[in-house]
């Protein structure tokens, strides 16, 4: 392996036998002038291709720990899915651990507003998330809050390659995009896709999507409310059904009662904004 650019002692830009650029991570590995062959691969630890460039920069900025704590969860992430995962996952995830450690040093405290979501959507993510604060604690001697699982766990949904197909039967851009239009021409409004109230909405309909495909319906003790919504907010109720004859169509999908209750509730949360209302439409006009 030839060693051809140096990021610290520790690390540097190398490329294999078949003249391809890696990031090695070693003991040592970086201290001589470069460029130089590396004949002794027993001291290379880890590689990783395919890195973003932009990303190298802070393995000199994060402590060295960090990354080893952070290679260590991305190798008990990689043991539990069957796809390719990104190797940037390593930088973004340190860096963000990093982060987070700041600020608990500092009594700073953030919620993710979409941590149930995450939770029931994205199951294996979470539990790697939850073990990662274990780890954290473990080797670095911090202890974050358990809802710090669940940022964790979107950089490694975020990190899953374009090639794991999480969802190939269906095309849930295209879906989405259809759907946002049925409500926007029920309403007369125009959604905006960078909103919070958006983000959730898609979330919502992410983990409606998987608990189709699983098999897995909603039950809890709200269907009484049934009747209740489709009174008080007609012209969501009416939506939802054109929403329910499209995904059935395309789809294939059945939503039951109680489906259709959690489907209005979240068109309703998503119609009752700020410039919703401005525009003098309500979704029970």
């Amino acid at each position: 392996m030839k060693v051809i650019k140096k990021i610290n002692n520790n690390a540097a830009i190398c490329l294999d036998s078949q003249g391809r650029e890696t990031v090695a991570i070693g003991t040592g590995i970086g201290f001589p002038n470069v460029p130089y062959e590396l004949n002794d691969l027993t001291k290379i630890q880890r590689t990783y291709y395919d890195v973003d460039i932009s990303y190298i920069d802070l393995m000199n900025q994060i402590p060295e720990e960090t990354f080893q704590v952070t290679a260590k969860i991305v190798d008990i992430f990689k043991s539990e899915v069957n796809h390719a995962v990104s190797s940037n996952i390593v930088f973004t995830l340190a860096d963000h651990i990093q982060f987070a450690i700041e600020r608990i040093q500092k009594n700073i405290q953030i919620e993710n507003p979409l941590q149930y979501e995450i939770q029931h959507l994205y199951e294996i993510e979470y539990e790697v998330g939850l073990k990662a604060i274990k780890l954290i604690q473990k080797e670095l001697h911090v202890r974050l809050p358990k809802s710090e699982a669940s940022n964790i766990a979107l950089h490694l949904i975020n990190a899953e390659a374009m090639s794991s197909n999480r969802y190939s039967t269906y095309d849930v851009d295209n879906i989405l995009n259809d759907i946002t239009e049925m409500i926007g021409e029920s309403f007369q409004m125009y959604i905006d896709k960078s909103s919070f109230n958006y983000s959730r909405f898609v979330s919502h309909f992410q983990y409606l999507m998987k608990r189709q495909q699983k098999g897995k319906l909603i039950s809890s003790d709200n269907l009484h409310l049934y009747e209740t919504v489709k009174r008080d907010y007609p012209q969501t109720y009416e939506c939802v059904k054109k929403i329910k004859n499209y995904l059935e169509e395309e789809l294939n999908f059945h939503l039951d009662d109680e489906e259709s209750l959690y489907l209005i509730l979240h068109v309703n949360r998503l119609c009752v904004r700020e410039d919703c209302y401005r525009k003098g439409i309500t979704p029970s006009q």
